[in-house]
């Protein structure tokens, strides 16, 4: 059994005669699930919490939910597989290399479609890249372990659903505890702007910078005195993991206290274009 988030799966892996080829051989791989059906509780919130991520509701629409009792919400989880890689006996005894490069591949491309599958239930998995990428090594390396027989997978639990308490672990979502701190960071009306618009602006001198909760986006300066269009700044951090949210706050602080320092260190694009005062565009899912 792997884990990928909340989720858990038992791998199967089977060496057997090829049907199509009587001189061939096959492996196929296929993970299912350890539980067919997961049921949350509190999912109202949760299903909020997952179109906030997305970029498909603004954190006022998360904040409503929490106010709320959640229904339970239940989940099927299907099988992943089976994938299948067709191989000569011949390869295997006297081109033991190739055949061992040839056994990785298959074994990283059927690990990470598990993950891909997995990161379909956001309620359960975490939308962070970096985390992903290492749930597709931990699968990788528990194929092999049932490869050598140094593990052996369960029967799918059909009969009844693991159950979680979302209350429980939606503390875990790194998108929702940045949001909560930009609440403890930005003053009311800032943060009231951030959960309606997804966006603050911050006025300091002669510049007024607006950022976007959007990730990696482009931080719009216009000019204080005639509310004109000065320059678009990209400002990247180091840590590409970062929750959206995380980056609003350390963009507000610097353009609060150090608006000199983001003009500096920004890579400067094209002013933005149209009125300062336009309407706030549609949700990110529907934009190019």
């Amino acid at each position: 059994m792997i884990r990928t988030g909340y989720l858990r799966w038992e791998i199967e892996a089977a060496d057997e005669r090829s049907r199509a080829d009587r001189l061939a051989r096959e492996v196929v791989l296929r993970a299912r699930p350890s539980y067919r059906r997961v049921r949350i509780k509190g999912g109202d919130q949760e299903e909020a919490a997952e179109r906030f991520v997305r970029g498909e509701a603004s954190y006022a629409a998360v904040l409503h939910a929490v106010g709320k009792d959640g229904s339970e919400v239940e989940v099927t989880v299907p099988d992943v597989g089976p994938h299948v890689f067709r191989y000569s006996s011949s390869d295997r005894e006297k081109n033991v290399g190739f055949w061992m490069a040839k056994l990785h591949r298959e074994v990283q491309a059927f690990a990470h479609e598990v993950v891909r599958v997995a990161g379909s239930f956001p309620r359960l998995v975490i939308a962070n890249p970096a985390l992903r990428a290492g749930y597709a090594k931990m699968v990788e390396h528990e194929v092999f372990r049932v490869i050598d027989g140094s593990s052996a997978p369960e029967p799918t639990r059909e009969d009844e659903p693991m159950t979680l308490d979302a209350a429980a672990f939606a503390q875990g979502v790194p998108e929702l505890v940045a949001a909560q701190l930009v609440r403890d960071v930005v003053e009311p009306r800032e943060f009231d702007e951030f959960c309606r618009d997804d966006r603050i602006t911050i006025r300091n001198g002669p510049r007024i910078f607006r950022i976007s909760r959007k990730s990696h986006a482009l931080i719009e300066v216009w000019k204080a005195d005639g509310y004109v269009g000065e320059a678009r700044l990209c400002v990247v951090f180091k840590d590409p993991g970062m929750p959206p949210s995380d980056e609003v706050v350390m963009k507000y602080l610097l353009a609060k206290h150090q608006p000199d320092m983001l003009w500096k260190v920004g890579v400067r694009f094209p002013a933005p274009t149209g009125r300062f005062d336009a309407p706030v565009p549609r949700r990110w899912h529907s934009t190019p």
